[in-house]
């Protein structure tokens, strides 16, 4: 049995972080029923590549699996009715319009907890139901910008730079899992739903939570680090190798310690500059560029797992195709297939990001557009000649 199985989840979400959040309680069991315009689909369908067959983008099959897909006209009050009907069934509900928008089609929250008391309700926007950025248009990159994350990220001598991948979008899908399951679990005590209030802002705030506490404290903007790790010693940072590049850790004395037996440069432990750590911390400069000097002349996939073995912190620096081949993730199976409609082989794409004791996760195929329409009508108590009516007035 999976964890959420019996659970049942409307998805009005398009794009990214609703879709991602949707995705995992489909991993984790949830009956997901993904609503879409007739013809287009989520506009993710036609999103950069594609595989198998028009409207099946990869970045969507990668955060579509395991849902049945419905297609239905918002605007036509034929197609109102079913929504209705479905969230009267649903346990949980998850939308990403802009503010305003569900409340302007009555699917929001007061409209739709007068038919299902139960229902948990995340709304996921990019700057929340409220304040003053309330009404603004959002994308991941604008908010990485609005939230402090894009100054804090790049060199110390360069310009803000962005995560280089939809980090806050992502993350925001999460966070709303996490909401919903709170949620859920009061509902099951109280019979009473809730609404989730989901912020992109306010979920890369989270990811923050080391640093904004720090600010409050201090009242102090810190730089760019680069890529220093978080403790700013340069026993923790990054460097150039031989053969590329590779992260260090050693933030404490017997790591350090290590590090210097492994690289055979012990000589630096007997410099007074570089004995202990108010001292390294000094002289930062002068150990920073010494280190560079040292791992110049080592190659780093061959010096990282001398130092992993010697408990140092490391990591070589390896781009996507040289991390996703590692033997490490193959025995992991951390890594799931999934069906994929017009190709011949099935798609590899991320698991849940945890593994659980009970049994492996597996993730079902992604839906063509309106695959399920009938299915799903028929299960709301449709029948042939009222199906028809529905295609007849455009409403799917």
């Amino acid at each position: 049995m999976k964890p959420l199985e019996g659970v049942r989840v409307l998805d009005l979400s398009h794009a990214l972080s609703g879709p991602t959040c949707t995705n995992m309680l489909a991993l984790l069991g949830a009956d997901v029923v993904k609503v879409e315009r007739p013809g287009v689909g989520d506009d993710f369908r036609h999103y950069t590549e594609h595989a198998g067959m028009a409207g099946m983008s990869v970045p969507f099959a990668g955060v579509n699996t395991g849902k049945k897909s419905i297609t239905l006209d918002f605007k036509k009050p034929e197609a109102r009715e079913v929504i209705l009907k479905l969230a009267e069934r649903s346990d949980l509900l998850v939308e990403n319009f802009r503010p305003g928008v569900a409340t302007k089609l009555g699917l929001d929250y007061d409209t739709l907890r007068q038919v299902n008391k139960g229902l948990v309700y995340a709304s996921i926007s990019g700057f929340g139901q409220t304040g003053k950025f309330r009404d603004w248009t959002a994308y991941d990159h604008i908010v990485q910008a609005m939230s402090g994350i894009m100054w804090m990220n790049g060199d110390p001598d360069g310009g803000p730079m962005k995560v280089g991948f939809p980090i806050i979008d992502t993350f925001s899908g999460y966070m709303a899992v996490i909401g919903l399951l709170a949620a859920l679990h009061r509902r099951d005590k109280t019979g009473e739903g809730d609404f989730v209030d989901v912020a992109m802002l306010d979920s890369a705030f989270s990811l923050m939570g080391g640093a904004i506490p720090t600010y409050f404290y201090t009242g102090e903007v810190r730089g760019r680090t680069g890529n220093r790790g978080y403790r700013l010693v340069a026993t923790s940072e990054t460097y150039r190798t031989a053969d590329g590049y590779i992260a260090i850790g050693a933030n404490h004395q017997h790591q350090i310690e290590a590090m210097c037996r492994v690289l055979h440069c012990e000589s630096l432990l007997q410099d007074e500059r570089f004995a202990d750590h108010k001292s390294r911390v000094r002289n930062h400069e002068e150990l920073r560029m010494a280190l560079s000097d040292i791992f110049r002349e080592h190659n780093g996939e061959e010096i990282e797992p001398r130092l992993a073995a010697a408990h140092v912190p490391v990591a070589f620096v390896r781009n996507l195709g040289q991390v996703l081949n590692h033997p490490h993730f193959k025995e992991r199976e951390i890594f799931l297939d999934a069906e994929l409609p017009g190709a011949d082989d099935p798609l590899k794409l991320v698991g849940p990001g945890f593994q659980l004791g009970s049994g492996r996760l597996e993730a079902g195929a992604v839906p063509t557009l309106g695959q399920h329409t009938d299915e799903i009508l028929a299960g709301l108590g449709y029948d042939a000649g009222g199906i028809e009516a529905l295609r007849a007035a455009g409403a799917v």
